[in-house]
């Protein structure tokens, strides 16, 4: 037996040292519910679980931005369900208008509604937002410019890509236009000279004792009605309005009034503008050999399969010239749906104006106005729903994105548990060994140290 170097206390407070340390990283675990709480624990696990839960956090974050998405889709869609319902109420007042039945004072309480809903639409449209980001205004419409300042890009929607479209203009379109010989200031209709004349088929009652200036203003309201615009000072006669679908005709039912005012009863038409594809040496400049062009006025419309549509306007007035349009991927609103660079959906949504769906000038005064009113409404329908159909599309696949994500994210965090999280009844169990293991070597301990007792009784002997 040995004094100064008791082994089997060393052996015995060892064994404790190491149960001891086993019994605290079992009650760590058990405590935190992790079996990785250092890297020391597991550093290649350590390394992977923490990768993992970035990509958890990021495929959750990407799950909140598609739902923020389908929100910012349906606010878009209940703004255009109330601009249809708006276009349905203007096409029953179209179809309302075009029965010859009303008197003037009638279609001029129509039109007044009219008017007032057009200018809701624009109200709708440049003021529907979600959290401070415009839906319906054009915002989030694929942006593009010209480097000729003679056309303006109007609108850029479907599947186009960014770069350089040339086009070639010319001419710009024209208006309807005639002349008046207007009546002078101290002039008086006489009883032989009264009589009614119509513009373009609405009628106007011109009396015995009217004065010319009192003439000239009856006619030149009337022409304003109906979207004409009448010189005062030279009786030059003009529609607002450009294209070979314009027209301007004045007629009368009384000769004398007819030649006082210079009445022949000829029709004048507008024109559209003429436009092609500019080309080089390798053909079109950006379009498809598929592109089409069409023109009504001075608005330009090019159309292509997929979706493809680009419109243009051309400054009234402006002579021929060539232009390159440049069309940027700037625009839409991009939708970060995954947790990695370049996981992303673009939503693209047309401009909702009265203008961009050309009904801001109808008039219902005359059957031919409001017939052609009917017409522009019901192309003005079909465009609207055409950009329901898109939005719908879009949240439909939000959805999708949203349950892949989900999905992605549940079997990921099943993944990052295998790693990572405690197996609770095994580490119970490893608990319970040890602590029984650290309780046995702490006695051991004990014997060890009371065993060098035993010598104290060979020095009594």
């Amino acid at each position: 037996m040995r004094l100064n170097h008791n082994t089997l206390a060393y052996t015995a407070n060892n064994n404790l040292t190491a149960v001891n340390n086993n019994l605290t990283k079992a009650m760590e675990r058990l405590s935190s519910g992790y079996k990785i709480n250092k890297s020391s624990d597991d550093a290649a696990g350590h390394a992977i679980s923490q990768r993992m839960r970035s990509q958890i956090r990021g495929l959750q974050q990407a799950n909140n931005n598609a739902n923020d998405g389908v929100s910012l889709i349906q606010t878009a869609e209940g703004a255009l369900n109330e601009i249809h319902s708006i276009l349905a109420r203007i096409r029953e007042l179209a179809v309302k208008g075009a029965n010859e039945t009303y008197a003037e004072e009638d279609l001029d309480a129509m039109q007044d509604e009219i008017d007032q809903l057009l200018s809701e639409i624009d109200r709708i449209s440049n003021t529907t937002d979600f959290n401070g980001r415009k839906l319906l205004n054009g915002e989030l419409n694929k942006k593009g410019y010209t480097d000729n300042d003679n056309l303006k890009v109007t609108e850029i929607g479907g599947d186009i890509e960014p770069g350089k479209y040339g086009l070639r203009i010319a001419s710009a379109g024209m208006q309807a236009s005639t002349n008046l010989t207007l009546m002078g200031n101290g002039e008086v209709l006489s009883a032989d000279e009264a009589g009614t004349i119509s513009i373009n088929g609405f009628q106007i009652t011109l009396t015995a004792g009217m004065t010319g200036d009192a003439v000239n203003a009856r006619i030149r309201e009337a022409a304003d009605k109906i979207g004409i615009d009448l010189n005062e000072t030279t009786g030059d006669m003009r529609t607002r309005e450009y294209g070979s679908k314009q027209y301007l005709q004045i007629s009368c039912d009384n000769d004398e009034l007819a030649t006082k005012l210079g009445i022949d009863g000829s029709i004048a038409y507008g024109t559209d503008a003429e436009v092609d594809f500019l080309t080089d040496a390798n053909g079109r400049i950006g379009f498809r050999d598929t592109a089409g062009i069409e023109t009504q006025g001075n608005r330009i419309t090019v159309t292509d399969k997929d979706g493809f549509q680009m419109i243009y306007d051309i400054e009234p007035g402006a002579g021929a010239f060539e232009t390159t349009i440049t069309v940027l991927s700037a625009g839409p609103m991009v939708l970060q749906i995954g947790n990695n660079e370049g996981q992303t959906l673009n939503v693209n949504i047309n401009k909702t104006t009265s203008a961009s769906l050309n009904i801001d000038t109808i008039n219902v005064y005359t059957h031919a106005y409001a017939s052609e009113a009917v017409d522009r409404l019901d192309d003005a329908v079909a465009k609207l729903s055409n950009i329901r159909s898109s939005l719908g599309a879009y949240q439909n696949r939000l959805d999708h994105i949203v349950t892949n994500l989900e999905s992605a994210e549940e079997n990921l965090t099943s993944a990052v548990s295998r790693i990572s999280d405690t197996d609770m009844a095994e580490e119970i169990t490893e608990y319970t060994q040890m602590n029984v293991l650290s309780q046995s070597a702490l006695q051991m301990l004990i014997k060890s140290n009371a065993r060098p007792e035993g010598l104290l009784q060979l020095f009594q002997r």
